[in-house]
């Protein structure tokens, strides 16, 4: 339960300031998660090290900082989602290859759009509801009920 709370928390304090400040923020909280989450922290050197062989434990302690901060700042966006609307996406969003797109859906099959799972990527499903289109999303639930809701 408490997790619902933290990501209630953060959504209003993501919709309340400033972007540039709510950025700032996020980071330093993910500084302070990365310095006391060991198992977190372990957990992703570990995944790091499959990634990166190569890499030395100095290099892979500086991209797993990279990794809790740019998470989140996902998170900040995320929360953000519901002010998305079509002058944000125009502003800050570049679209390519839309006319294929609606080629493709003119032919009244439907169309399965893959995508990677990284940076923000559900930020595409919103972009496409946001220009009109209907879609469906496979995903796994939250563990936590309350944060489907």
């Amino acid at each position: 339960m408490l997790n619902y709370y933290f990501y209630r928390l953060g959504q209003f304090i993501a919709l309340s300031l400033p972007l540039r400040f709510v950025y700032g923020f996020a980071i330093f909280l993910a500084n302070l998660h990365y310095f006391f989450a060991f198992g977190d922290r372990r957990s992703v050197r570990s995944n790091l090290r499959i990634i990166f062989p190569d890499k030395s434990t100095r290099d892979l302690r500086k991209i797993s900082k990279a990794v809790f901060r740019n998470f989140a700042k996902y998170l900040v966006d995320f929360f953000r989602f519901q002010n998305l609307d079509l002058q944000y996406i125009d502003k800050n969003i570049k679209l390519e290859n839309l006319d294929n797109f609606d080629q493709v859906l003119a032919k009244g099959k439907g169309v399965i759009v893959l995508s990677a799972h990284l940076g923000n990527w559900e930020l595409g499903g919103l972009v496409i509801a946001q220009l009109g289109y209907s879609f469906w999303v496979v995903a796994l639930p939250h563990k936590n009920k309350k944060v489907n809701e």
